[in-house]
């Protein structure tokens, strides 16, 4: 028989409250801070000073954690066993629940509990996809009742109803509508799935289950009456009808896939140089003495669709609480762009990605959030102190398990040279003077042509370029003192090989600077000879000094 939807009936909900203790495994320190989104400060303050002061936290305020916990899933596997002890005659579901009823089989519905590991990445105001893990598990719920016949004894045909049989025969888990994975039957099924295509594809988790139910049927017809009209002769006949229900309940979910690419070098002093570029959303990558943190935080919040269960049976329906509390865990941005730590170890040269104006969280959800456009970055360039050059390069991903780790060989290797700037003066004039600057690899020699590559020379605050054989003539206001200059080299990355800076000061003749040179130069000498004249005086006793005592 095919089944036709029906709609449950209203029901006043319950009170819903998240649990007041830790359970399944969850260590206390971080079972506290799980429940954000719950009425912070609801519990009174004698009952607040007689808790732990993680408990005290978490009753009080929201809290943040710098990566996704794994206590949700721990939490939401053993939850997830909580879903109440059920037989034929009711139906236990959310109030939300897509209901299905046939002839025998009413309020059958398939749910899902939590899809895991999984963050719901709150992008941006419209953007918040569901980013589940490649391989994972989904969980949820089934349940129906079975609705047997009255019998019928009256008149000369009686029919008897009774229940032989009724199973959840198979559960499943299609992914895109095609078979993932297939199970016995289960009121909690846990499902394995394995996600194909590319990260950050769509796919449609579905979980369906086949619901049967046997029946008897016995049916007694009169064939023979007496003269007062009592039945004689009864004939009787058995029949055993049956009902298949199929139900199903899906959930868009997002393929969360890290990966990263890049380029690395050695600086000449032994710094690491190093850009990774990523294919999503990332927490971050580490170095050898410090790393690069995204502008991510997370909490972990139940789904309140779960807070009530429905009863549903011939009676009617009631609401109760549930004792089944599902986490999910949420990423949000806290931080208008990557932040390097230690600040001393670690610098940030660029930051390439787009502004992205920041979500707002659930109105019952009390932490700090952005108010500016934040950098959604995909790619980060750093230089970093290094005792030795890393052998892989490590990301981490806003969904818990999934990271990136690339040997260093692969990423793309950029030979960094250290450069040899001179300045000289080729004319000057009381108001001018004319400088050539000389640009050059300061291993091979080879001149540095800026013109035809990123970076640039600055002499005196102007920007002027070298050309192919690494000089440039340039005349500029003549300043008091000397003439500066220094090269601001590109982006290593951008224009191989790379190469650091170096700077370089020609004192100017006539100047002041000249002079006290000078000075100094013939200064120095007389210095030092007067000195030991006076230590000779004084140890001789000759009476010598001063040298003038005599003219």
């Amino acid at each position: 028989m095919s089944a036709v939807l029906v709609a449950s009936t209203a029901a006043v909900p319950a009170v819903a409250h998240p649990p007041n203790s830790t359970d399944h495994g969850v260590p206390e320190e971080t079972f506290h801070k799980l429940w954000s989104g719950d009425q912070d400060g609801a519990t009174d303050g004698a009952n607040l000073s007689n808790g732990s002061a993680v408990e005290q936290l978490g009753k009080g305020t929201d809290v943040p954690f710098d990566s996704p916990p794994r206590a949700v899933e721990r939490w939401n596997r053993g939850d997830h066993q909580e879903f109440p002890a059920t037989n034929s005659s009711v139906s236990i579901h959310p109030p939300d629940a897509d209901l299905s009823s046939g002839q025998f089989i009413k309020e059958a519905y398939t749910e899902v509990f939590a899809v895991q590991p999984s963050t719901r990445a709150r992008l941006s105001p419209s953007r918040q996809p569901l980013y589940v893990a490649p391989d994972g598990t989904l969980r949820g719920t089934v349940d129906y009742r079975v609705a047997v016949p009255p019998d019928d004894t009256s008149g000369d045909r009686r029919v008897y109803w009774s229940l032989e049989s009724h199973q959840i025969e198979e559960t499943k888990l299609l992914v895109d509508g095609d078979e993932e994975t297939t199970a016995g039957g289960s009121h909690t099924p846990a499902l394995s799935y394995s996600l194909d295509g590319y990260a950050g594809e769509d796919h449609q988790l579905t979980l369906q289950a086949n619901i049967s139910v046997r029946l008897r049927k016995e049916v007694e017809t009169c064939t023979a009456h007496n003269d007062e009209g009592d039945c004689t002769n009864w004939e009787s006949s058995v029949s055993y009808p049956t009902e298949n229900v199929t139900v199903t309940d899906s959930i868009e979910v997002t393929k969360y896939d890290l990966a990263v690419s890049g380029f690395i070098a050695e600086y000449p002093n032994g710094d690491l140089g190093l850009v990774v570029y990523k294919n999503q959303p990332w927490l971050g990558y580490q170095l050898p003495n410090g790393d690069v943190r995204g502008v991510w935080r997370f909490y972990s919040a139940r789904d309140k669709d779960w807070d009530t269960l429905v009863y549903s049976s011939d009676d009617g329906q009631r609401t109760a609480h549930s004792p089944l509390h599902p986490l999910q865990v949420n990423a949000y941005p806290i931080e208008t762009g990557p932040t390097p730590s230690p600040r001393r170890n670690v610098t940030i040269l660029d930051v390439y990605g787009t502004s992205t104006s920041p979500p707002t969280l659930p109105s019952n959800v009390h932490l700090d959030v952005l108010t500016e456009p934040y950098t959604a970055s995909y790619g980060i360039a750093t230089r970093a102190t290094a005792d030795e050059q890393p052998e892989t390069v490590r990301a981490w991903g806003l969904v818990r398990g999934v990271e990136a780790e690339r040997p260093a060989d692969e990423f793309a290797r950029i030979q960094i040279y250290e450069s040899n700037l001179t300045v000289e003066v080729v004319n000057q004039t009381e108001d001018t003077v004319t400088v050539r600057v000389i640009l050059q690899n300061a291993n091979t020699g080879a001149p540095i042509n800026t013109d035809e590559r990123d970076g640039y020379v600055v002499v005196n605050g102007q920007r002027v370029n070298t050309t192919g054989n690494g000089t440039v003539t340039t005349t500029i206001e003549r300043p008091p003192g000397g003439v500066s200059a220094r090269y601001e080299p590109g982006h290593w990355w951008l224009n191989p090989p790379g190469y650091t800076g170096d700077s370089d000061t020609v004192l100017l003749q006539g100047s002041v600077l000249q002079i006290v040179s000078t000075l100094f130069r013939i200064g120095v000498p007389v210095s030092l000879f007067l000195l030991a004249v006076f230590f000779i005086d004084r140890i001789t006793g000759w009476r010598i000094w001063p040298p003038w005592r005599s003219l």
